[in-house]
């Protein structure tokens, strides 16, 4: 995700460049577990301060579910829309101060919109943010609501499974359930009975 924008650089405002992504993002950060390259295609346009670039991506990762904590493979669609500004003017190689740019500074020198001295623009770290932000922050397996969770509808039966078995064999004296679950039995109970 490294791009040479040193002719582009040299071409008027308007210039573009277009590239198809297919990528293995493994190394891109070490919490992200990517199930599919990620895909898409960015467009780098040459503006008065430096290149544009514009994407829509695609990528799966896996996640754990909020509520019943297995696997899940979630699907983010990114959006790219970035300013980047070179650090040396790629005629003369002069370093260009971040004053001659309009921005505030946390901006102007966020090295991840940022141009190297050699002209590479490296789109990494914009894609890596913009997945996360993509992604949803409590990750279910399925659906809305709680009972739509495979695994914990069949938690929730074997939890009420024991239970009667409890009630049938000692009269009212239920087995033991796991405490993790019992509170989903709990809340299941008392909307049941409203």
């Amino acid at each position: 995700m490294q791009y040479n924008v040193s002719q582009l650089l040299q071409k008027p405002i308007g210039s573009t460049r277009r590239y198809t992504l297919d990528e293995d993002i493994r190394g891109l950060d070490p919490e992200l577990v990517p199930v599919t390259p990620l895909t898409g295609e960015v467009e780098l346009l040459r503006i008065h301060s430096g290149v544009l670039v514009t994407g829509d991506l695609t990528v799966t990762v896996e996640m754990t579910c909020s509520r019943c904590l297995r696997p899940v493979a979630i699907q983010a669609q990114v959006h790219l829309e970035e300013s980047f500004r070179p650090l040396t003017d790629v005629v003369t190689g002069r370093f260009i101060p971040p004053q001659e740019y309009e921005g505030t500074e946390e901006e102007l020198m966020d090295a991840a919109l940022l141009i190297d001295d050699h002209h590479i623009l490296n789109i990494g770290e914009i894609v890596r943010q913009n997945i996360w932000l993509s992604l949803p922050m409590y990750p279910t397996c399925t659906g809305e609501a709680a009972e739509s969770c495979l695994a914990i509808a069949a938690e929730l039966q074997k939890a009420e499974e024991a239970s009667q078995e409890g009630i049938q064999s000692n009269g009212s004296e239920a087995p033991e359930v796991d405490p993790r679950w019992a509170a989903l039995l709990a809340l299941r109970d008392k909307l049941d009975e409203a």
